[in-house]
C-alpha cells in the first residue's frame, strides 16, 4: 500500500492567491474557528444550575429547566433557518466576506449573551442565542466544501480535523461555562470573553487571499489526482511496471512534439473549461432558493445520506440527555454529577479519536472520480455505523461497569468514524456550485428528525416502560426501591435507542447501492475500478488479490504482443 502525505489542491482556480498563506494554515485558521463555536455551545450545558437560577429569577417561574432548554432550541432554529439563506446568498457573495459578516454578528450576540444577565432579560438572552446560531450558519456552510476542494488527497483528514473541534470543542465549553460561573466574572464573562476571541478572526474573513467559489465544474479522473498524486503514481508505475514502464515515461516526457501536443490540447481544454465554468457561475446566480432546494432534494443518496445522519444524530442526542439518568439507575454511580462527567469524558474520548480515524480511513485510497469517492464513503458510513449499533446494543446488556463503558465508547467511537465520510458524501451527492446548499439543507434536516424530536421520543419511551424511575428525576441522584426493580426496563429502553441506528446503516446501505450502480452505469465502457490506489482486499482491490484488474489504471497496452505500455 502506497501511503500518501499531506497533499493539497494546486488548481489555481481554487487556491490562494498569496504564497504566504497556504492551505494548512486556513484550515487550521478554520479548525479554531469551529472550536470557539462549539465552546460557546457548551457554555449553557456546563453552567445549567446557573441558568437556572437566572431564569427563575428572571421570569418568577418554577420550571426553569424548561426555558433553559428553550435557549438552546432557539439557537438550533435560528442556526437552521439562517444556513438555508446563507447556503443560498453564497452564489451572489465572496463566501469568506459572507463569513466575516456572519462572525460579527456571532460577536454581537455573544456580548448580548453576557449583558443579558446584568439587565436580567430572559428575553435578550434568547434572542441572542437565536442571532449567535445565525452568526455560525454562515461559516458551517462555506469551511466544509472549501477544504473539499482545496484538500486534495488529504481532503478527508483535514475535513475530519475540522469536525474534530466538535468533541474536542464540547469537552472545552463545559468547564468554560461552569468555572466562570463559579467566579465573580458569572457566566457573563465566559460570553465576553469568547467575543473577544473571535474578533480577530471575524476582521481575518474580509482579507483572506482565496479565489474559491463554489461555482464550478466535478473534477473527474486525472483532474482529480493532484500533483502530488500523478508523482506518486508515476512512483508506483516506476516499481510495478518495470523497465519498460520507466522506458515509457522517459520517451514521453523527452518527445518535444509531444509535448507541444500536449501544452496545445490542455489550453484548449482549459479554455473550454473556463467558457464552461463562466455558464455555471451565471447559472447558479440566476437560481432562485426554491429551484436549488428542489436540485438537492431530487438526489436520492442526498435524501439517504442525510436520513441516515439524522438517525446517527438522534441516537447520539437521546442517549446523552438522559446519560447520567440512565448510568443511576443502572448503579454505577451514587451521584449526578460523577455520572455526567465520567460520560462527558468518555464521549469527547471517543469522538477525538474517532473522528480523525474516520478521515485518515478515506485518505488511504486514491479514486478515478468523485462518483467512485461516494461509493466508498457510503460503504465505509454503513460498515462503521453497523459495528457501532452492535457494540452499542451489546452494552446495554453488561452489568459491570467497566465492560460496559468499554463496549459504549467503542460504539460511540465507531460512530464517531462515520463523521468525516457522511459530511463528505453530502457534498459529493450533489453537483458543486449546490454543497454549500446541500451542508444547509443537511443541517436542517438533522434537526428536524434528528436532535430536536429524540430527546422527546427516548423521555416518553423511558417514562411508558419505567414510570417508577421517571419520579426518581426530582431527587438529586437518589434512585428510589421501585426503580431499582424497573431497571431492566430502563436497560430495554436504552436498547431501542440503540437499535435507531439501523435506520442510519439501511439509509447508508441502500445509498452504498445506488451510488456504485450509478457509477458502473456512467463508467461502464472505461473499465476503471472504484478505488485507484486500493490498500485493502476488498471487491475492487486489484493485482494484489491476483484477479482483478490494476488498481492504478495509469497505463495500457498498446498491442496484445507488445510488452511495452504507454502513459494515459
Amino acid at each position: 500500500m502506497v501511503w500518501k502525505g499531506f497533499r493539497m489542491s494546486r488548481d489555481p482556480r481554487l487556491g490562494s492567491t498569496q504564497t504566504w498563506w497556504t492551505n494548512e494554515i486556513a484550515f487550521t485558521f478554520l479548525f479554531f474557528l469551529n472550536l470557539l463555536n462549539y465552546i460557546d455551545r457548551g457554555i449553557i450545558p456546563g453552567a445549567s444550575e446557573e441558568f437556572s437560577a437566572f431564569v427563575s429569577d428572571s421570569l418568577d417561574t418554577n420550571t426553569p429547566d424548561l426555558y433553559v432548554g428553550l435557549l438552546q432550541s432557539a439557537f438550533i432554529v435560528g442556526f437552521s433557518l439562517a444556513a438555508i439563506c446563507f447556503g443560498h446568498v453564497i452564489h451572489f457573495v465572496s463566501p469568506f466576506k459572507m463569513v466575516g459578516v456572519g462572525l460579527v454578528v456571532w460577536i454581537l450576540a455573544a456580548a448580548l449573551s453576557g449583558f443579558a444577565r446584568q439587565a436580567g432579560s430572559y428575553q435578550l438572552l434568547c434572542a441572542a442565542r437565536m442571532l449567535s446560531g445565525v452568526g455560525e450558519a454562515g461559516f458551517q456552510c462555506v469551511a466544509p466544501p472549501f477544504i473539499l476542494d482545496l484538500g486534495g488527497g488529504s481532503a478527508g483528514r483535514w475535513i475530519a480535523f475540522f469536525y474534530t473541534a466538535i468533541p474536542l470543542g464540547t469537552a472545552m465549553g463545559y468547564p468554560w461555562g461552569a468555572l466562570f460561573a463559579a467566579s465573580s466574572w458569572t457566566w457573563s464573562g465566559a460570553f465576553w470573553l469568547e467575543s473577544l476571541l473571535m474578533s480577530p478572526f471575524a476582521l481575518a474573513c474580509f482579507f483572506l487571499p482565496f479565489t474559491w467559489r463554489p461555482e464550478r465544474l466535478p473534477i473527474e479522473k486525472e483532474e482529480y489526482l493532484g500533483v502530488g498524486e500523478v508523482e506518486e503514481g508515476e512512483q508506483s508505475v516506476r516499481e510495478k511496471g518495470g523497465a519498460a514502464a520507466v522506458l515509457a515515461i522517459s520517451v514521453d516526457r523527452n518527445s518535444s512534439s509531444i509535448l507541444v501536443e500536449g501544452q496545445q490540447q490542455q489550453q484548449q481544454q482549459q479554455q473550454q473549461q473556463q467558457h464552461e465554468e463562466e455558464e455555471v457561475v451565471e447559472e447558479a446566480r440566476h437560481m432562485t432558493i426554491f429551484r436549488e432546494a428542489c436540485i438537492v432534494l431530487r438526489r436520492p443518496i442526498f435524501l439517504l445520506n442525510a436520513f441516515g445522519y439524522a438517525a446517527n444524530t438522534g441516537m447520539m442526542i437521546g442517549v446523552s440527555t438522559f446519560s447520567s439518568k440512565i448510568f443511576l439507575d443502572f448503579g454505577f454511580f451514587t451521584s449526578e454529577s460523577s455520572a455526567s462527567s465520567v460520560f462527558g469524558v468518555a464521549l469527547s474520548f471517543a469522538g477525538m479519536v474517532g473522528t480523525p480515524l474516520g478521515g485518515i480511513l478515506v485518505d488511504r485510497r486514491l479514486f478515478n472520480s468523485e462518483e467512485a469517492k461516494l461509493a466508498f464513503l457510503l460503504r465505509q458510513s454503513t460498515i462503521f455505523a453497523a459495528l457501532g449499533c452492535f457494540c452499542s446494543s451489546l452494552s446495554c446488556f453488561l452489568y459491570q461497569r467497566e465492560l460496559f463503558l468499554f463496549f459504549f465508547v467503542i460504539g460511540a467511537l465507531l460512530l464517531f468514524v462515520c463523521t468525516a465520510s457522511i459530511n463528505m458524501a453530502t457534498m459529493l451527492s450533489v453537483p458543486p456550485a449546490n454543497r454549500s446548499f446541500a451542508i444547509a439543507l443537511c443541517t436542517l434536516i438533522i434537526h428536524a428528525l434528528g436532535d430536536v424530536p429524540s430527546p422527546i421520543i427516548v423521555g416518553a419511551i423511558l417514562d411508558a416502560m419505567a414510570p417508577a424511575c421517571a419520579a426518581d428525576l426530582e431527587k438529586d441522584g437518589v434512585v428510589s426501591p421501585e426503580c431499582t426493580a424497573q431497571v431492566q426496563q430502563v436497560r430495554q429502553t436504552l436498547f431501542i435507542t440503540c437499535l435507531w441506528l439501523l435506520v442510519a446503516v439501511i439509509c447508508w446501505g441502500v445509498g452504498w447501492m445506488e451510488a456504485t450502480r450509478q457509477y458502473r452505469m456512467h463508467h461502464a465502457g472505461h473499465h476503471h475500478p472504484l478505488e485507484v490506489d486500493g490498500g485493502g482486499s476488498d471487491e475492487y482491490a486489484g493485482e494484489e488479490m491476483g484477479t482483478k484488474q490494476p488498481l492504478l489504471p495509469l497505463t495500457k497496452k498498446t498491442d496484445s504482443s507488445s510488452s511495452s505500455s504507454q502513459t494515459i
